[in-house]
C-alpha cells in the first residue's frame, strides 16, 4: 500500500513546473525532497494531497492512493489517509484558538467528542505544545505555528504526512526535535514526504532523498547525499563600531498576551547597522519587531531618534519604520506582480535610485523577471519572500525590521536576498534590524548580534549556526 504518482505533469497556466514525475511513498518511508525556490516543490505535494488541479494548476498524470485513483476519493477521505502542512502555517487556521481549530477540523470528520478530545491532547503532547490548547493563535510566533499545524495534520489520523517547508521558521533545537519526532513516526508506519531547502538534520533519518532538477525530479543515490552533509557550529563576528542609537529602550516590558516575553532594562540598537536577533521560539522576537514599528503595546521608555516613540505621530513615524511581515502574503496589497511593483516605485522615497533599470537587474538577480502577469498569490513561497523583500527596500524607509526573512529559500536565492540587503542598506544608509533562524548565511553581512537570554537580550560576538 503507498501513495504513488506515475508520469505527472504539474503546471500554471501551461506552463509547465515539473514533466513527468514518478514517485512512491510507503509507511515507514521518509523522504526528503529539495530544489530551488519556485521549482515546483510545493505543486508537487499539493497535487499529491489532492489539492491540485481542483484547486489551481494543472495536472496530467497518475496519482493513486492505495490502489485507488486520488481523483476518485471525496476530500473528507482523502483528509483521512493524506495530510499536508502548507508552507504558510496561515493558510492552515480558519477559527481563532488553538482548540476551536482542532474541534472545527475534526467535527468535519464526524468524530465523537470523547475521540475529539483524546486526539487533541495527543497530538499537542506529540510535538510539546500540551498546554497550548487554549492559546489564540494570534499569540503564537511563527515556530508555534507551525508545531501547531504539524499537530493538527497528526489529528486528523493521516497516514501519508506531506510538510512543506514544516521549519522555515523552527529555532534549531526544536527543529532538531521535530525531525526525531518525524523520524519516530516513520518507524511507526507513517510515509513522511519533507520538502525543505535546509538538509541539516536529515540524512541520518531519510530512507530517500530526491531532488528538482530543471523539470525533472531526480531520485539520489545513497552516497550523493554526503555532499549535503552539514554540522552545526558556533561563529565568531566582529562587531562594527558602534553609532548613535537609533532605538534606547529603558526598563521595557512586553506581553504577548497575558505572558511577559521581554523586561529589558536598559538597550540600544544602532543607526546604520544591520542588527541580527537571535533566540527560541516563542520568546519574543517578533514580539519586539512589531513594538519598534509601533504596533504593539508596551510598558517602560521606548526611544527612536532622541524622541519618545509615544510623541511621534503614527504617519510621520510610519513613514521612518517599516517592517517586513512574517508571512509575505500579509504584505500584498495589489494582485499581480507588476501592479506591486508599479504600486511601490511610484511612491518610493528613492526613486532616483530605484530607477527601472536597478529594479530590472535586482528582478532578474532574483529569478523574479517574466512573472509580471501573474497572481502574487500563484507565487512559490520563496519568490513571494524574495518580492516582498524587494517591495520593500524600493519603499525604503530609514528602519527596516525584517521578521523571518530567509524564511522558505534556496541557498541560490539566499544569497542574491543577502547581497541585495547589504547593498541597499549601505547605499542607502538605513538600518536594519532581522530577526531569523536561519543564521548561517546571515553572519556574513550583520554588524551586531543581540541574543534573547532569560527574558532580555545580550549583544553576544557568537552565532550558533
Amino acid at each position: 500500500m503507498a501513495l504513488i504518482a506515475e508520469n505527472l505533469d504539474l503546471g500554471y497556466q501551461k506552463q509547465t513546473v515539473l514533466a513527468d514525475v514518478s514517485l512512491e511513498l510507503k509507511g515507514g518511508d521518509m523522504t526528503l525532497l529539495m530544489g530551488p525556490s519556485g521549482s515546483g516543490k510545493s505543486t508537487l505535494l499539493k497535487a499529491l494531497a489532492g489539492l491540485y488541479p481542483q484547486y489551481g494548476g494543472q495536472v496530467a498524470g497518475q496519482i493513486n492512493l492505495d490502489g485507488t485513483d486520488l481523483k476518485d476519493l471525496p476530500a473528507n477521505v482523502r483528509a483521512k489517509e493524506v495530510g499536508l502542512l502548507f508552507q504558510n502555517p496561515d493558510s492552515q487556521f480558519a477559527m481563532p484558538t488553538v482548540r476551536q481549530e482542532f474541534i472545527f477540523a475534526l467535527e468535519n470528520l464526524a468524530l465523537p467528542h470523547d475521540e475529539i478530545d483524546r486526539r487533541i491532547a495527543w497530538s499537542l503532547t506529540r510535538v510539546g505544545l500540551a498546554d497550548f490548547v487554549d492559546r489564540p493563535f494570534v499569540t503564537l510566533s511563527g515556530g508555534e505555528l507551525q508545531k501547531v499545524a504539524l499537530a493538527e495534520v497528526l489529528a486528523l489520523g493521516a497516514k501519508y504526512l506531506l510538510l512543506d517547508e514544516p521549519f522555515a521558521a523552527v529555532d534549531l533545537q526544536s527543529r532538531r526535535e521535530l525531525q526525531g519526532m518525524l523520524h519516530q513516526l516513520s518507524q511507526e508506519g507513517y510515509g513522511i514526504l519533507v520538502a525543505d531547502h535546509d538538509s541539516a538534520g536529515y540524512l541520518d533519518k531519510i530512507t530517500d532523498f530526491y531532488q528538482v532538477q530543471g523539470e525533472q525530479l531526480a531520485r539520489l543515490a545513497r552516497p550523493d547525499w554526503q555532499k549535503f552533509e552539514h554540522r552545526d557550529q558556533y561563529v565568531s563576528i566582529e562587531p562594527a563600531p558602534l553609532t548613535a542609537p537609533t532605538y534606547s529602550l529603558e526598563d521595557v516590558n512586553l506581553k504577548n498576551g497575558e505572558r511577559e516575553v521581554l523586561h529589558q532594562d536598559e538597550l540600544a540598537i544602532y543607526d546604520q547597522q544591520i542588527t541580527l536577533i537571535t533566540g527560541p521560539n516563542g520568546v519574543g522576537k517578533s514580539t519586539l519587531l512589531k513594538t519598534l514599528a509601533d504596533l504593539h503595546n508596551y510598558q517602560g521608555t521606548l526611544i527612536y531618534e532622541n524622541k519618545a516613540l509615544s510623541k511621534w505621530k503614527k504617519r510621520a513615524y510610519y513613514r521612518q519604520v517599516g517592517l517586513i511581515f512574517q508571512s509575505a502574503t500579509e504584505q500584498f496589497l495589489d494582485i499581480t506582480v507588476e501592479e506591486e511593483l508599479a504600486q511601490v516605485a511610484s511612491k518610493s522615497p528613492h526613486a532616483d535610485y530605484w530607477q527601472a533599470d536597478r529594479r530590472q537587474d535586482w528582478l532578474e538577480k532574483l529569478g523574479l523577471t517574466g512573472m509580471d502577469d501573474r497572481s502574487v498569490y500563484t507565487l512559490s513561497g520563496g519568490q513571494q519572500k524574495k518580492l516582498q523583500l524587494i517591495l520593500m527596500l524600493i519603499m525604503a524607509p530609514k528602519v527596516l525590521l525584517m521578521d523571518e526573512p530567509l524564511a522558505g529559500l534556496d541557498e541560490a536565492s539566499i544569497d542574491q536576498v543577502l547581497t541585495l540587503i547589504q547593498v541597499v542598506q549601505r547605499e542607502l544608509r538605513l538600518t536594519v534590524v532581522v530577526v531569523s533562524h536561519q543564521v548561517r548565511d546571515l553572519v556574513r553581512i550583520i554588524d551586531q548580534h543581540l541574543s534573547y537570554q532569560d527574558g532580555s537580550l545580550t549583544y553576544q560576538k557568537e552565532v550558533a549556526i
